[in-house]
């Protein structure tokens, strides 16, 4: 698999890599030394095979280095890093090479200034926006249109301050990039967090976009692992449409009973998406909980869609944190896990999800967590009282938790 560009905050890389050659977050970028004789970088020649010299520069990242102190470690890193961009550099600047070879070479020059970024070299963003402004005029077109991705993606910190207008334009430049080739992975991780950003921001309509110009464009993709992921990027657009629309969520409890959120009408629903291995899910039920006791007599259930392989592993959690509410899990051995379909139609690929629904079947909130959680219980049960003419009977929620 080719490999993910780095650093969202500086270069917009996400990477795998554990090679030996990433350096420490303390590393100081701007010390030099001399590299020990144990320790030979070899010499590109610019005149060299294009195959052989990224051969050469991939080899680099699995550089042994055995020194006696960790500063003397960093100092290395930091000279193994810079020659990995100077050999990628080499095979960049040369037009004859094949393109795929070249967008090889970008990828591993991105990645090394993405480590040097995030270690606190100063000048690794510089190097490679001036990369991606080179490469975007690149007679090359895939590797013209990567250094318009990077380019694009180094903007994406703007978003926030843009208006709709400007939100729109940014995603239509995204998309049209994204459709004038065949998508990888690296550029559906470009389009999934600019979309994740366009949520948190409260623009669930872009967002929701870019996931189905993304599911278009896996359906018609060259790669069968694209064309699996069709469904994913359907499922994370039906998500997105849910608020004020009703959700599908059925299937057998952990006791092997069919539940079906159409049973539950007339009552307010939080659906929260869970496993044990998640310790967020974990630290947000206590709270849950709280709501649970404290309007459960009003109509307020909890259903949880529970995530893990082993429904042991679950029942554990439940008895010992004594949750009151029923949990749906998947005894299907192709649908445990993240596979449970609740969590595919809806394109759940991380947790915890809380999903709020009104007493009319409808989704109020995607977020339904924490504060935003309690804000909009309380609005529902207050609207419920004044529909009912009386007053309400119990303590507000902040009154009977100080915190």
């Amino acid at each position: 698999m080719p490999r993910l560009l780095l650093t969202l905050a500086m270069l917009l890389a996400l990477t795998s890599v554990s090679a030996q050659a990433q350096p420490a977050a303390e590393l100081n970028t701007e010390a030099s030394v001399e590299t020990p004789a144990k320790i030979q970088l070899p010499e590109f020649d610019p005149a060299a095979n294009p195959e052989e010299t990224l051969e050469t520069v991939k080899g680099l990242w699995q550089t042994r280095i055995d020194v006696a102190s960790p500063q003397e470690a960093n100092l290395l890193k930091v000279k193994i890093l810079g020659h990995i961009v100077k050999g990628s550099q080499i095979i960049i600047e040369n037009t004859n090479v094949d393109a795929e070879l070249a967008l090889e070479a970008i990828q591993n020059k991105m990645e090394a200034l993405g480590i040097l970024a995030q270690a606190g070299d100063p000048n690794a963003m510089t190097n490679a926006i001036v990369m991606a402004k080179t490469i975007s005029e690149d007679p090359r077109p895939l590797v013209a249109r990567e250094g318009k991705l990077i380019l694009l993606s180094s903007r994406l910190n703007e978003l926030q301050g843009l208006d709709s207008a400007g939100r729109t334009a940014f995603v239509k430049e995204l998309m049209d990039l994204l459709n004038s080739a065949d998508m990888t992975d690296r550029e559906v991780q470009i389009a999934s967090i600019t979309a994740d950003l366009l949520e948190q921001l409260g623009d669930a309509e872009s967002s929701k976009k870019i996931y189905k110009n993304l599911a278009e464009q896996a359906k018609t993709s060259d790669s069968p692992e694209m064309r699996a992921r069709a469904s994913e990027f359907e499922g994370v657009a039906r998500r997105l449409e849910l608020p004020g629309n009703e959700i599908k969520i059925s299937g057998k409890n952990l006791t092997g009973a069919d539940y079906d959120i159409k049973n539950h009408r007339g009552k307010v629903v939080l659906i929260q998406f869970w496993a044990s291995w998640c310790g967020y899910c974990l630290e947000e039920m206590p709270h849950i909980k709280q709501m649970y006791n404290t309007y459960h007599a009003d109509g307020f259930e909890v259903v949880g869609v529970n995530l893990d392989d082993s429904a042991d592993r679950a029942i554990a959690i439940i008895d010992d944190m004594k949750l009151p509410w029923q949990n749906l899990f998947s005894r299907d051995a192709e649908q445990l896990g993240m596979e449970n379909p609740n969590a595919t139609r809806y394109g759940i690929n991380s947790i915890p999800q809380c999903i709020l629904v009104n007493r009319d079947g409808k989704v109020v909130t995607l977020n339904a967590r924490g504060k935003e959680l309690t804000h909009e219980l309380e609005k529902l049960f207050l609207e419920s009282v004044t529909a009912e003419g009386a007053a309400p009977e119990k303590a507000s929620v902040q009154e009977a938790n100080p915190e």
